[in-house]
């Protein structure tokens, strides 16, 4: 009976008290009351989950990962983005830019992604970098000051209008490993 109480407690169980049986306030009746809690909201989330996971395993999950290296800022610069779908990588670019500054070697290989994904069709795509300057640019949250950054920006932002959505993320370093290679390749044009 003490382990019932405990489950009762841990569950949230109330069970209605039985008219015949007066002596005991909480002698079960065996027919829970389960408040705000039913079994039908349970099948329901568990239908509306199964569903979701299936609709979200026949749409595609399009990624893009962005980088610009420089050595020196401004220095011999690069960029690299890569496209994936649903984890696989379908497009990657390397891209030498000469003298420029490590920010706008991010932005450019920003650029180059969109363009690609666009030029895809793809509708829905989750941009993610490794700097929060570029990422907090195009979430609108940091004003952009340099004009080389502002003409980038704005061919970024007309780009976006071929798009259904977009969700940017920063990530790490460590995660992006595969743009930061790429950009490292336009560097030194060597692969």
């Amino acid at each position: 009976m003490l382990q019932q109480k405990k489950l009762d407690d841990f569950f949230n169980i109330k069970y209605k008290n039985n008219k015949k049986n007066k002596i005991m306030n909480s002698t079960p009746n065996n027919t829970p009351d389960y408040g705000s809690f039913n079994s039908t909201g349970i099948i329901n989330k568990i239908n509306s989950f199964q569903l979701n996971d299936t609709i979200q395993n026949k749409i595609p999950k399009y990624i893009l990962r962005f980088d610009g290296a420089s050595r020196g800022n401004p220095g011999q610069s690069g960029a690299g983005a890569v496209l994936y779908k649903n984890d696989k990588e379908i497009w990657s670019v390397s891209r030498n830019l000469g003298i420029q500054t490590n920010n706008y070697a991010e932005c450019f290989a920003m650029t180059l992604g969109i363009d690609k994904a666009s030029e895809l069709g793809i509708k829905n795509l989750i941009v993610e970098g490794d700097s929060m300057l570029i990422i907090n640019q195009l979430k609108g949250k940091w004003k952009i000051k340099n004009n080389d950054l502002k003409n980038l920006h704005l061919s970024i932002v007309e780009k976006l209008k071929h798009f259904d959505s977009i969700i940017y993320k920063h990530i790490y370093r460590k995660y992006n490993s595969r743009a930061d290679e790429l950009a490292n390749i336009g560097i030194t044009g060597i692969l």
